[in-house]
């Protein structure tokens, strides 16, 4: 069963300045009063094809006293609930300078992002995306700069496009199955937004059904959670599945490497 509680969700796999549980899920020391170090790393992706898909990078560092911390691995059970839909454009910006560059390798092909002098960031250009195939590794290497983050590197697969099956609007009382081509491993897991007016009135899909999945390859949302959707005008109804894989290197007891990659796919209602 659902919660309905109506919270407002934005989706973002970068570290967050938000969770009380970081300790538990880092070990970073967090009982003193010192600033931890934190580098992100974020790979988002749109599939080209099955097996392809085009990237955009960003890196960013910063200090905090917590911070949370995503872990894909972790995801051992389907949750879901019901959100408000944020749509607030965001920007990643970082804090701290922490080399001139941050270089990339993916499979045979390397390259050098600049640092942003505007958001504090390194990033590629939006221009020239990255093109990866699946079962590609991403290798990152942080050059970097005395007492703001130290010289470090990490590594981790890319999220393998996903490929959703076919999908059909359910009659009422059954549940909307929702399929996919499940993960090659248990270190992915996958994001679930099923978005409509509600009321049917409204101008766009302001309400969702958000879920954490494991990459299993299927979910049924249950036909009780499905009132609202049915009602909605289906030029107002859309699914987005993301598939999502992460890895952090603890460098000290005061520092954390973290880096996240994802892939979106959207699904059409006939």
């Amino acid at each position: 069963m659902l919660c309905r509680l109506v919270l407002r969700v934005t989706r973002t796999l970068t570290l967050l300045f938000t969770a009380p549980m970081l300790s538990a899920c880092t070990k970073l020391t967090e009982s003193t009063p010192v600033l931890n170090r934190y580098g992100a790393v974020n790979i988002t992706a749109k599939p080209t094809s099955i097996t392809r898909a085009t990237a955009n990078a960003t890196v960013i560092f910063f200090q905090s006293y917590s911070a949370s911390v995503p872990n894909s691995a972790t995801q051992q059970s389907d949750q879901c609930t019901f959100a408000t839909v944020d749509t607030t454009t965001t920007v990643t910006q970082g804090v701290k300078k922490a080399g001139d560059a941050v270089a990339l390798t993916i499979g045979a092909t390397s390259l050098s992002l600049p640092y942003d002098l505007l958001l504090f960031r390194y990033a590629n250009p939006t221009t020239a995306p990255i093109t990866y195939a699946s079962g590609d590794l991403v290798q990152v290497v942080v050059a970097g700069a005395t007492d703001v983050f130290p010289a470090s590197n990490i590594s981790v697969r890319l999220a393998e496009p996903m490929i959703p099956g076919a999908i059909a609007l359910p009659a009422s009382g059954l549940p909307l199955s929702v399929t996919w081509n499940a993960g090659s491993d248990t270190t992915s897991a996958v994001i679930l937004s099923l978005r409509y007016a509600n009321p049917s009135t409204s101008a766009y899909g302001n309400e969702q059904i958000f879920c954490a999945l494991r990459d299993d390859g299927k979910y049924d949302i249950p036909a009780s959670a499905l009132t609202a959707f049915l009602a909605s005008p289906n030029n107002r109804r859309s699914l987005q599945l993301t598939r999502w894989r992460t890895n952090q290197l603890l460098i000290d007891a005061h520092t954390l490497l973290h880096i996240a990659t994802s892939v979106d796919s959207t699904v059409v209602f006939p």
